[in-house]
């Protein structure tokens, strides 16, 4: 498994901005979590934006919450329609329910009858900053845990536009991670490990997984994973250990990798490591899935990717500044190192966007019969020789240049091989006309005089039962973005 960082994301991170202003103020904007799919990426910012990128187009969308607070955990889910929730310290959730586009076969009247972005706000439900949330498959189920403890099932129902929230644990303690599979909720907290099972609408059993408590309140992770071909729970254990519990909670296995983290293992490679001295981890924290069959887990900002079904470490990343968060998706690792830094780390380059590597530059012509790759021969620094190429001069060349693509010994050709180098060189000249004829980015050309900003327009996000301000037209196509907030019918827990 060769998994390293095959490109930086400049282009993404650029296009963040730097700064927004709020009243007469300018806020500096920072990545503060993130999430993502095949198709986009979600960024969750402390100023209550999420940024949504299109990983195939390269644009960014601005999806505004209602309070601007700073968000602490964003989740997409992708069902008919992308469901993205954003969770902030203040305790709000912000549900956004983005249509998909349309496929290109579709009739025109239905292209013409697409549904705007709509938002749902949760609020008053939780008393403590969101620390986790979980989606159900189909996404009208959404789990959300908080500092406090509290782990809440919110139910959305997507025709009559409301949202249902109810608890269903409180544990009293921070809610570190959980994890969803089928009817069962994996509840980890700084005190214990909980599975909640669903017996009816209203009622939930919670068992927790081992016997022994923690000592200390620490924040470890659990996750589901497939052990041996079964289904298991994985919990985080201090020193360096992971339990190994059925879906009843009872443990049946302890593995202990103290030992093995010592061991030299293959560090993933990225493009730009930090230079200051490795620290030293004390024991995993959250714990992800890689591939359906690796685990992953954080460690004082350091990264190891295990394979416990052999016991072994498979790769480690002991050269990162920082993990503020991170977001794992099939064969694909983001990183966010810091403020302004994302990584990605895979096993593959990103195939949802033009990556070009100029690691080994050896192809410059392309045969237009079967577009078959063809290797460009060597040029050489050598002296003009006297012999004469007909035509050559017609094309801005000298003789001695077309001398130099056919070689400078002085070999008998007859004039078949003359013709054919001098069509692969026609076809060189035109790649690179073609190259040249590029519209390039513009930001990368240098330009005199003072640059000024581009105001963004934001979409206008109103509550239902008003009128929402019509947005004024710059030229620019762009369709406004209804929202939807939504009234909960919880019976302790209001949600307006």
């Amino acid at each position: 498994m060769e998994l390293r960082e095959w490109a930086p994301l400049v282009n993404l991170v650029n296009k963040i901005p730097a700064s927004v202003q709020r009243g007469l103020l300018f806020h500096d904007v920072s990545i503060t979590c993130m999430d993502v799919v095949d198709e986009f990426v979600a960024l969750g910012s402390n100023v209550g934006i999420v940024f949504w990128y299109n990983r195939k187009s390269g644009s960014v969308e601005r999806l505004q919450t209602e309070q601007s607070n700073h968000l602490t955990c964003v989740r997409i889910i992708s069902t008919v329609e992308f469901m993205v929730a954003a969770g902030d310290r203040q305790g709000s959730i912000n549900i956004f329910q983005i249509p998909k586009e349309a496929p290109p076969d579709v009739c025109a009247e239905l292209l013409l009858k697409s549904k705007p972005t709509e938002r749902y706000t949760i609020r008053n439900v939780h008393r403590a900053e969101i620390t986790d949330l979980v989606w159900s498959k189909n996404g009208m189920k959404l789990f959300s845990g908080d500092g406090s403890g509290a782990v809440v099932l919110n139910e959305i129902n997507y025709q009559i536009k409301t949202c249902e929230a109810r608890e269903i644990v409180n544990e009293k303690y921070h809610v570190v991670q959980m994890s969803l599979r089928k009817d069962k909720l994996l509840v980890s907290t700084t005190y214990r490990a909980v599975i909640c099972s669903q017996e009816d609408s209203k009622r939930w059993r919670v068992t927790q997984v081992g016997k022994k408590d923690r000592t200390l309140p620490s924040h470890f992770g659990t996750v589901f994973h497939e052990y041996h071909s079964q289904s298991r729970v994985v919990t985080t254990r201090s020193g360096f250990r992971l339990w190994v519990a059925d879906l009843e909670g009872d443990v049946a296995q302890t593995l202990i990798f103290k030992e093995l983290i010592k061991t030299p293992t293959v560090e993933i490679p990225i493009l730009n490591p930090s230079k200051y001295p490795i620290r030293i981890p004390t024991t995993f924290g959250k714990l992800y899935t890689f591939q359906d069959k690796f685990l992953l887990s954080v460690a004082n900002d350091m990264l190891f990717v295990m394979d416990l079904d052999q016991m072994k470490v498979i790769a480690s990343l002991t050269r990162l500044r920082r993990i503020i968060d991170i977001a794992v998706h099939k064969h694909e690792i983001f990183i966010v190192e810091s403020p302004r830094s994302l990584i990605r780390l895979s096993t593959l380059p990103d195939s949802s966007q033009a990556t070009i590597l100029c690691k080994n530059l050896d192809l410059f012509a392309t045969s237009d019969s079967d577009s078959q790759i063809v290797v460009a021969d060597e040029c050489l620094e050598l002296e003009p020789q006297s012999a004469a190429v007909p035509n050559a001069t017609a094309n801005g060349h000298s003789n001695a240049d077309s001398d130099l693509l056919q070689g400078a010994q002085p070999v008998e050709q007859n004039p078949t091989d003359g013709s054919h180098h001098l069509i692969t060189h026609m076809k060189k000249l035109e790649l690179f006309e073609t190259l040249n004829d590029l519209k390039y980015d513009e930001s990368i050309r240098y330009k005199s005089g003072r640059k000024t900003k581009r105001k963004h327009k934001t979409n206008p996000i109103v509550e239902i039962g008003q009128i929402p301000k019509e947005v004024e037209d710059d030229g620019n196509d762009s369709s406004p973005v209804a929202a939807a907030s939504s009234a909960s019918k919880a019976s302790d827990p209001v949600m307006q």
